[in-house]
């Protein structure tokens, strides 16, 4: 387990915000009030819970350091792997879009089911969940030895996921844990998809993105196709009039395909 610099420096902080947050107040008061994501007070403007729509994923209950630990040695084992993958700005653009896919999944369902997603939600488990995903898309048959079982990454991955949507579930029907399972899921979202997780496996999906991406495809086609005409007309009316005949929307566009 070879840390990498961000890594390093995100458990670094998880720690140290726990430690700050137990000296100051424990579970009843310290950092946590200032840095949990807070449905009601953010849907209610308070200005003070505004700052929990990123700062959630970086406290962890002060009630035991379990949680701390689970999610520190998680993100420890998966993170390094990704962050050499996605290096630097993209390794962190990854890690933001699975902690605001968490914000957005909390506030909506809170918006929908206000009496039963209205707890605050704290802890880094969506951003370790998004580095788990991209790491079981990118890696799906490598062995885990768990004590007496040897899975594969793939396995234990959609194990995981699905116990959190079975659970997730239990939720929508009421039944509370104290687990926000659908920021774990949201993180999982993120992270598969950051890495084409779609892509790699066989399955219906394939045809939808095989479409989409033809689609794509000749759209691009399409429009190279009117950026090409534009500048024949251009070079054209250069060659006929000269260049002090251009309008400054055709000087702009021939700087820009320059630039190109």
């Amino acid at each position: 387990m070879h840390l990498t610099p961000l890594v390093k420096r995100l458990l670094i902080l998880w720690a140290t915000l726990w430690v700050l947050g137990f000296l100051t107040g424990g579970a009843t008061g310290g950092l946590q009030r200032w840095f949990d994501l807070d449905p009601r007070g953010i849907s209610s403007f308070d200005f003070l819970s505004l700052p929990g729509i990123f700062g959630y994923v970086l406290i962890h209950s002060q009630l035991s350091i379990f949680h701390l630990l689970v999610n520190g040695y998680m993100f420890a084992l998966f993170a390094p792997e990704i962050e050499r993958v996605f290096p630097g700005e993209r390794f962190l653009r990854l890690l933001g879009k699975a902690c605001l896919a968490g914000a957005a999944s909390t506030l909506i369902l809170y918006w929908l089911m206000p009496h039963t997603f209205d707890a605050p939600v704290i802890g880094g488990s969506g951003l370790v969940s998004a580095v788990f995903a991209a790491s079981a898309a990118l890696y799906p048959e490598r062995l885990l030895n768990l004590l007496f079982l040897r899975l594969r990454l793939i396995t234990f991955f959609l194990f995981l996921t699905g116990l959190d949507l079975l659970f997730f579930f239990g939720n929508l029907l009421g039944r509370a844990d104290g687990v926000a399972h659908h920021v774990h899921l949201a993180g999982a979202l993120v992270g598969w998809m950051a890495v084409g997780g779609f892509q790699r496996f066989d399955g219906p999906w394939r045809t939808w993105i095989e479409k989409a991406n033809r689609r794509k495809a000749a759209k691009q086609q399409r429009q190279n196709q009117d950026l090409e005409a534009e500048l024949d007309r251009i070079l054209a009316k250069i060659s006929r009039d000269g260049l002090p005949s251009l309008t400054a929307a055709e000087r702009r566009f021939l700087e820009h395909r320059s630039k190109r």
